[in-house]
């Protein structure tokens, strides 16, 4: 399927070149390129079609399913069942109907003469970006068998971790959405009763019960502004994203929150080493894995670090030193790194730092969880008590009123 990639390339006179091409595969990208006689340097998905048809048809098949895939496809293939044979059962036997429906085309481009990476590239954008490669690699080194697990195992491990951050994250969640609708309850039905009380009343209202009051009055007129609010916030946050250059800003404001930046910098670390060593262990070269990486990370601050490491990487540099001078990475992944390289070890390496920083995200976010938990209680307790006390202010003033009436007329 047809993809706009951007690229930097080089002419015959060693000018660079940038541009967007669409086609179907960064290789026939680099064909294209070698054609107008340039020689491709970097060739990426183009980030910045935020609505375009493409994005909103190509929805990524989620890692749930491409683990339940790998898994069943690595065992019938251990069985010894021919090629077609398994993607045909699978394409009947996955729940998943978009993964369902891209193994039935990539079934008819197998029978067509396709390679099996080649099939499956044809849907780069609704697949992970670390599968393709991986099959590849798994085709020339003639280890495919032992490819498909390691992704199952890399799938299944990453759907874990998440699973368990998403766990962490529901209930505070809950209790927010609870604590935001319990005060616009409040606010919208029981508030307008004793509004309309007061004003037939004629007293002066206290400061907080003016202040109700105005929100009341403000959410029943008003209400269509809270969803357009939320359209517009979106909106304005897809378009910075789109943006390479609002999008890495942000990223970095993130990632100098006091708590969430430290979540964030442990995500992204967790995953970084996961991949590469799920990439180098299935027998990639270390710079074409650093370009999958680069290119699955999902965050434009990560993808524009790691490029640093890879072009340092490619001009002779060892991956240690280039990762110690980024700020992104902790220290100890540096060295590390370091150990790996020296011994020879790097994937077994990388393996443990991704347990090691996956485990402490889930510490992280599990503290996080219990912290907040508290927090929104008793700010929910705070902001229904306020409302509750400045509706009953008033009358509080009148009994007062009433029961003075009478002793002063005696």
């Amino acid at each position: 399927m047809p993809q706009v990639f951007s690229y930097k390339a080089r002419n015959l006179s060693g000018q660079m070149v940038c541009g967007k091409i669409q086609s179907s595969s960064p290789g026939a990208v680099a064909a294209l390129l070698r054609e107008k006689d340039c020689f491709a340097v970097e060739i990426k998905p183009a980030r910045n079609a935020v609505f375009g048809r493409n994005k909103i048809l190509n929805v990524k098949i989620d890692i749930k399913s491409m683990a339940v895939f790998c898994r069943l496809f690595s065992a019938m293939l251990d069985a010894g069942a021919p090629l077609l044979h398994c993607l045909n059962i699978l394409a009947l036997q996955t729940e998943n109907q978009r993964l369902a429906r891209i193994l039935r085309e990539v079934i008819t481009g197998v029978e067509e003469g396709k390679s099996l990476s080649d099939a499956f590239r044809a849907h780069q954008g609704r697949l992970p970006e670390i599968f393709i490669n991986m099959i590849a690699a798994g085709e020339v080194s003639g280890t495919l068998e032992q490819v498909v697990a390691r992704l199952a195992t890399h799938f299944e491990k990453e759907h874990r971790s998440r699973e368990k951050i998403r766990s962490a994250m529901t209930y505070p969640l809950l209790l927010a959405i609870m604590m935001l609708v319990s005060v616009i309850g409040i606010l919208v039905f029981v508030v307008p009763v004793f509004s309309g009380m007061f004003e037939s009343m004629g007293a002066e209202l206290p400061l907080p019960t003016r202040i109700v009051t105005g929100l009341s009055s403000a959410l029943a007129s008003y209400w269509y502004l809270i969803p357009l609010s939320f359209a517009v916030l979106y909106l304005v946050w897809q378009l910075l994203s789109a943006r390479q250059s609002s999008s890495i800003a942000m990223n970095r404001i993130l990632l100098r929150l006091p708590l969430l930046g430290k979540a964030a910098r442990l995500t992204i670390t967790a995953r970084f080493t996961r991949t590469l060593a799920t990439l180098l262990m299935s027998g990639m070269p270390l710079m074409q894995s650093l370009a999958v990486v680069e290119n699955v990370s999902g965050n434009t601050l990560v993808a524009q670090e790691i490029n640093k490491v890879r072009i340092n990487v490619g001009e002779g540099e060892r991956i240690a030193p280039v990762l110690k001078r980024s700020s992104l990475f902790p220290l100890m992944v540096s060295h590390m790194i370091a150990v790996g390289e020296e011994s020879g070890r790097l994937d077994s390496i990388l393996e443990r730092l991704a347990v090691y920083y996956e485990e402490e995200a889930e510490r992280l976010f599990a503290g996080f969880s219990n912290l907040i938990e508290p927090v929104l209680i008793a700010a929910m307790g705070i902001m229904v008590a306020f409302v509750a006390l400045s509706t009953y202010l008033p009358l509080f003033g009148m009994a007062d009123i009433m029961q003075a009436g009478p002793g002063g007329g005696m």
